[in-house]
């Protein structure tokens, strides 16, 4: 039981922290591109006497900005999106703190084998919610962010369990 609560306990602090960068970065590309569909739509209405000289490039810019904007939702995640996936990184924090209590009590030999066992699968039902919205969301697993959070949670527990 001792190592089902102490990789289960890893999961979540990795799931934690993989979700808290992606959020990070999704924020970030949406607030670049809310950056950069206003500088290019407030030059192409303010710059019309600049593009009078180029009609070509004045349309394709003004095509462009409006691909970009059909294709937003495609390409970012909307802000409903945005707060399910914080929804989801609140259960999964709950639920590691749960399982954290729980691996300190049985470590510190304060429940046996039986209570942490009942303890840990009473706790587990939490787990088949966080999956269903997690299948829900369809996140995807970027290398990068995996790394940093593979290397967030190592440190997490080099701290705080060793």
């Amino acid at each position: 039981m001792r190592d089902k609560i102490w990789y289960e306990m890893i999961h979540i602090k990795y799931g934690d922290s993989y979700l808290a960068f992606y959020l990070f970065r999704q924020k970030t590309i949406r607030k670049w591109f809310k950056i950069l569909t206003l500088v290019f739509s407030t030059s192409g209405v303010l710059g019309w006497k600049f593009w009078d000289g180029f009609p070509i490039i004045a349309c394709v810019l003004i095509s462009v900005l409006q691909l970009f904007n059909l294709v937003e939702n495609q390409i970012i995640i909307s802000e409903k999106e945005t707060e399910k996936i914080s929804d989801l990184r609140n259960r999964y924090i709950t639920y590691f703190n749960k399982l954290e209590k729980l691996w300190i009590d049985f470590n510190a030999d304060r429940l046996n084998e039986q209570d942490a066992s009942d303890q840990f699968f009473l706790h587990r039902q939490v787990a088949s919610e966080i999956e269903a919205l997690d299948n829900e969301l369809h996140i995807h697993k970027i290398k990068k962010l995996c790394h940093k959070a593979d290397l967030e949670t190592r440190d997490y527990f080099i701290q705080y369990h060793s």
